[in-house]
């Protein structure tokens, strides 16, 4: 059941109620100050939800603020704002936004007012309310509100979500490049004719001598006995390569 403060629109209970049962009482004037809708989640948590049209923000951003303020610290263990109409920022003017809401034949959106208030500083405020624990809710007027408050109370009778979970792959796990591979395969020839080395070439000299700087500090013979490639299909790193490794990195034999 929904919980639906007495001042709140007829025609959103009303919607409401085709899917969740509510019952009207008194929630902004009760002793806790409870906001417009409230509920009780599958785990017994109370959710709230104060809703305000995007006209009442945008005039009044610190009374609002204030509102959430009380309605947070009132004991609830769940507050969300939800917010209908939305708004744009004005161009070449850096500090005013037009409102926009739903139609009286409900079927399109038309201008509102303009406010003296700037479209970055609202939305840093309603990114700050989501970190103060608000959550944040829009919704573009009172039919999509009936129904993100049906879809929200819901959600939050099951105990099981498979939200981010959907769609998503089996998770791949990619292990760390070996920095000491990167190195050796960073060295490049003369004139800038690329690397020596290979990821294969690398990897094999990194997993016999274990770092860089112990590579290259092995004898022409050592290095160039070094098997590259799978079983069955090795070959020898070779003096001519070894030879070449050590002239770019200025080492005499």
């Amino acid at each position: 059941m929904i919980f639906v403060d007495i001042y709140e629109p007829s025609e959103v209970e009303n919607l409401i109620k085709q899917s969740v049962p509510t019952t009207r009482m008194s929630l902004n004037h009760s002793a806790e100050g409870y906001a417009d809708y409230l509920w009780l989640a599958w785990d017994g948590h109370r959710i709230q939800v104060e809703r305000k049209q995007m006209d009442e923000i945008l005039s009044d951003i610190n009374g609002v603020e204030e509102l959430l303020g009380r309605e947070l610290s009132n004991g609830v263990e769940e507050t969300i704002l939800l917010y209908e109409g939305t708004c744009e920022p004005i161009p070449r003017l850096k500090m005013a936004v037009q409102s926009w809401k739903l139609a009286k034949g409900g079927k399109v959106m038309v201008p509102g007012h303009q406010y003296n208030v700037s479209y970055t500083g609202l939305h840093a405020w309603l990114y700050q309310l989501d970190k103060a624990g608000i959550t944040v809710v829009h919704t573009c007027h009172y039919i999509g509100t009936a129904m993100a408050l049906v879809a929200m109370y819901e959600s939050s009778q099951s105990p099981k979500h498979r939200t981010l979970r959907r769609y998503i792959k089996e998770h791949i796990t990619v292990q760390p490049f070996n920095e000491h591979v990167i190195t050796l395969m960073g060295i490049k020839g003369a004139k800038g004719s690329g690397s020596i080395l290979g990821e294969a070439s690398a990897k094999a000299l990194i997993d016999r001598y274990g770092t860089a700087w112990y590579t290259l500090n092995q004898s022409v013979e050592s290095l160039a006995e070094t098997l590259i490639g799978e079983e069955g299909k090795r070959r020898r790193l070779g003096p001519a390569v070894v030879r070449r490794l050590f002239k770019a990195i200025g080492r005499s034999e």
